[in-house]
């Protein structure tokens, strides 16, 4: 995949953040099959933790050479105790950022990098969450599964199950994924395989937001 601080960026956490996001964009119309992807188009970047991520902000956001960069975020530390760690980091390169995280996802500059910043707090700004919550959005109501997964899930942890509360979520996605008819396929493959929806109220304020953030035209 291309590289190097000549192209935009956006940083994320993980394999399941990379994946999720592309295949999205790809059903949105953002042409990420291409390969290498389009100079245009800003490479998806796996930072390994939001710890790592964080720490990266203020270096990237330096190093972008007059490039929009962006970066998604888990808010299950808390969504505004998360939005503090950001806006420390963001402060600390002379980003100006709200008090409180914005619904549709900040878009700032960074005057001295001749830098176009961005921020998303999964699933959406306003709430604690993670990349599960964002793709429970992308399931639809009257999904006959979902339900059943979720009480499956507690049913799990009633009889032992060792994941954590906060884990919980991630749980049950799985748990519905494991009921497809490919189960448990990756989140990114999941979504590419149209198991999941792709234009919730969530997901098109996501994509308005990298839209906005990178210049890229519907």
């Amino acid at each position: 995949m291309p590289g190097g601080i000549q192209r935009s960026a956006l940083h994320v956490e993980g394999d399941d953040d990379q994946h999720s996001i592309v295949h999205l964009l790809i059903r949105q119309g953002v042409d990420y099959d291409a390969k290498p992807w389009p100079a245009a188009f800003p490479e998806v970047r796996k930072s390994g933790s939001v710890e790592k991520l964080l720490e990266a902000m203020e270096t990237g956001i330096r190093l972008s050479s007059g490039k929009a960069i962006g970066f998604v975020l888990d808010a299950d530390f808390s969504l505004l105790g998360r939005w503090q760690a950001v806006r420390d980091r963001l402060r600390a390169v002379d980003v100006d950022a709200p008090a409180h995280p914005l619904a549709e996802g900040f878009v700032g500059n960074a005057p001295a990098y001749k830098a176009k910043v961005g921020v998303w707090l999964m699933p959406d700004n306003q709430q604690d969450g993670k990349l599960e919550t964002f793709l429970q959005t992308l399931i639809r109501d009257d999904d006959p599964l979902i339900g059943h997964a979720e009480s499956a899930t507690d049913a799990a942890s009633s009889l032992g199950a060792k994941f954590s509360q906060p884990d919980r979520i991630k749980a049950m996605i799985h748990t519905w994924l494991a009921w497809q008819e490919k189960p448990g396929l990756p989140y990114g493959t999941a979504i590419r395989a149209k198991y999941f929806e792709h234009d919730s109220r969530v997901a098109n304020a996501f994509i308005a937001w990298f839209r906005n953030l990178y210049g890229i035209s519907t």
